[in-house]
């Protein structure tokens, strides 16, 4: 079972306290790691909406960096 350091302690508690078998944890891992993504994705989207985010500083911030 190919687990990282992230989801290392939901992969032994689905070994351990639900009884699923490696492959299925592969599974459940795979959509988890998809649903984060598009977490990030909509948060970050959100933000940008709600005006929490400041996009431009963020975009000029980025800009300024790649000339050092």
């Amino acid at each position: 079972m190919a687990v990282d350091d992230e989801f290392e302690q939901i992969a032994e508690w689905l070994k351990t306290e639900k009884g699923h078998s490696d492959l299925e944890i592969e599974k459940i891992i795979l959509h988890l790691r998809h649903y984060e993504e598009n977490t990030k994705l909509n948060s970050v989207m959100d933000s940008i909406g709600s005006g929490s985010l400041n996009l431009t500083a963020i975009i000029n911030q980025a800009l300024s960096d790649e000339s050092e």
